[in-house]
């Protein structure tokens, strides 16, 4: 996990400074932020062995939360 831990570190240092000095707009950020912490996370769970969530389950989860579905 330290691995990949210390190469999205590098990734990240390595791109955001390009993002801030081309004078990206905050939308690019946002989402490049967005895309590199889902990628983190998917990551480390499958370093633990675990898998994570589905899409298909999270819907559902939302669904009953805001008491669409039962």
């Amino acid at each position: 996990m330290i691995v990949i831990l210390t190469v999205f570190a590098v990734l990240v240092l390595y791109d955001l400074p390009r993002f801030i000095r081309r004078k990206e707009s905050i939308k690019v950020i946002a989402i490049y932020i967005s895309l590199m912490a889902a990628s983190l996370i998917v990551s480390l769970f499958l370093a633990a062995n675990k898998r994570p969530a589905s899409p298909a389950q999270w819907i559902e989860w939302i669904l009953k939360m805001i008491g669409v579905v039962k």
